[in-house]
């Protein structure tokens, strides 16, 4: 007597699929703050020039800010959002060399 079996995979699927969402955007920021990275250091912009960052989420502000305190959040931020990416690589399987 055979018996028909039924498995839903649509749960691992979505959370797969928002792993796979989450990497391709932490990718393209990372690839957008190095371009700008390089530019702040490649263009020897002064230490005092400040800029104003347009910030979004919950609460959407503006922030003015010099240079040479961007210049480390950047590259702070840049190596988080790397640690991410290989962490989200390694649990979809994904080998970075």
């Amino acid at each position: 007597m055979s018996q028909e079996i039924t498995v839903d995979f649509s749960e691992q699927i979505a959370k797969t699929q928002t792993k796979i969402d989450r990497l391709q955007k932490l990718i393209h920021h990372v690839r957008n703050q190095n371009i700008v990275l390089d530019d702040f250091k490649n263009n020897h912009i002064p230490d005092d020039t400040k800029f104003e960052l347009n910030l979004g989420g919950v609460l959407k502000c503006s922030v003015k800010i010099n240079v040479g305190t961007l210049i480390p959040l950047l590259e702070q931020n840049i190596e988080d959002n790397t640690a991410l990416i290989n962490e989200l690589a390694k649990e979809l399987g994904i080998d970075i060399n």
